[in-house]
């Protein structure tokens, strides 16, 4: 009958002197032993990171292109070497614009919810065809709450609008003074 192994036992602290050891385990040197595979985690960037920055200089490239056109006088393009650009009225029209499609699309959002919003006399803002409203004409458990742990959670269901009203706000007794 072979014995079970037993569990690792921590090895005594060295008696070397000369051996200084880590504040957290009285077995392992410090400062620790540079290892060969640190050199060879070295954190390379993902091609999330590079892409992310080629965007950002050719975004500001872009722009700095833009402003260049739209501000510096003709005379000056010209010695660059730019021998071909848009009217310089293309340097308001397209940023107008621009603002333009962003304030039409949040008020095509807006028009859209206020489209698909129901009226206020209709019955799809309290109830919808996902709601579990219990049955009234149920007048036993369901079946399938025999099979039901007796510490079980009941099923969810919507509760009716005129119920909670009758729970929240009980009819008042009114005092008459004779």
């Amino acid at each position: 009958m072979a014995l079970p192994p037993s569990p690792p036992r921590t090895p005594p602290p060295s008696d070397d002197p000369t051996v200084p050891l880590s504040p957290l385990t009285p077995i392992s040197p410090w400062p620790p032993v540079p290892s060969s595979t640190a050199a060879e985690t070295s954190e390379l960037p993902s091609a999330k990171e590079i892409y992310g920055f080629l965007g950002v200089l050719l975004t500001y490239f872009s722009f700095g292109l833009y402003l260049s056109w739209a501000i510096l006088p003709s005379g000056w393009i010209d010695r660059i070497g730019w021998t071909w650009y848009p009217s310089r009225e293309w340097a308001l029209i397209v940023p107008c614009y621009l603002m333009l499609i962003v304030l039409l699309t949040y008020w095509s959002y807006s028009a859209l919810v206020a489209l698909r919003t129901p009226p206020f006399d209709s019955p799809q803002l309290i109830t919808d065809i996902h709601a579990n409203i219990p049955s009234r004409r149920a007048e036993s458990d369901p079946y399938y709450w025999k099979f039901a742990d007796r510490h079980a959670i009941p099923e969810a269901v919507d509760l009716p609008i005129d119920l909670v009203n009758r729970v929240l706000y009980p009819p008042r007794q009114r005092h008459r003074n004779r």
